[in-house]
């Protein structure tokens, strides 16, 4: 090895091809540090990666595995369609998980095109609606039919927001629209209020897309209903996170 500073003497000419006894454990101990690091970097497992949505969601893996991990730590595959909560299932008070992907709706005709791509509108209001009412009537493809009978499907662009309001209050609830800010939306939760919101792109869509809210769990964090997807269901999400990608949002109860 080079000596640093160049205004060290030379070593005696005696030893020079050698290193004292010293330096030379010191060089050894100092290749197999090396060595042992190497090994280290090699084998260390990758960093993990933070959830889509800028820290909005816990527990859940959205790299593209294809798995997700709910709150209770059990691994769920989620490549296979998600099947919804059944029918005989529905309480009031307690809001189900409805899929507009699910094999017993996604063909539905709604909106000009199949509800699998367009019904996440129907399919958001109908849990809401089971959850404050208890009425096991009015399913994701009852609600599509609501929807287009009384003129809220549009002609390729999914559901009008009208849907959320005046359709809301035809069907019994009261429906208002709120600020999507965490405060506000935090304030119906906890009064027993579930929430509706319009995403713009981001975690939960790139287009724009209707999740539900059931409420807030014990940290806080808001439970989610993503007719889209049972992995977004699966996680807990930040409201800062879901109000960041909100263009609009309305809580309801019974009128």
């Amino acid at each position: 090895m080079p000596h640093q500073g160049a205004e060290r003497q030379a070593p005696p000419r005696r030893e020079a091809g050698r290193l004292p006894r010293r330096a030379a454990l010191l060089t050894a101990a100092a290749g197999i540090a090396v060595a042992l690091a190497i090994v280290v970097c090699a084998t260390a497992p990758p960093p993990k990666l933070e959830p889509a949505g800028h820290g909005g969601a816990a527990g859940i893996n959205t790299t593209g595995t294809q798995r997700a991990v709910p709150c209770d730590g059990e691994t769920v595959p989620v490549a296979q369609a998600p099947q919804s909560t059944p029918r005989d299932e529905w309480r009031r008070g307690s809001m189900p998980y409805l899929y507009q992907v699910d094999p017993q709706y996604k063909d539905v005709p709604y909106s000009n095109g199949t509800f699998e791509a367009q019904g996440c509108g129907p399919t958001a209001l109908a849990m809401v609606y089971i959850d404050l009412t208890g009425d096991t009537s009015m399913g994701p493809a009852e609600m599509a039919d609501f929807s287009t009978r009384n003129g809220y499907s549009t002609d390729g662009e999914g559901s009008s927001w009208l849907l959320m309001s005046e359709g809301a209050e035809r069907l019994g609830l009261a429906s208002a629209t709120i600020a999507s800010t965490p405060q506000a939306m935090s304030a119906e939760l906890a009064a027993g209020h579930p929430v509706i919101c319009i995403m713009g792109p981001g975690a939960f869509t790139s287009v724009g897309h209707y999740i539900a809210i059931e409420g807030l769990d014990e940290g806080g964090k808001a439970i989610v209903h993503d007719p889209n997807s049972r992995a977004r269901s699966l996680g807990r999400w930040g409201l800062s996170a879901v109000c960041a990608e909100a263009e609009a949002a309305w809580s309801f109860s019974v009128a």
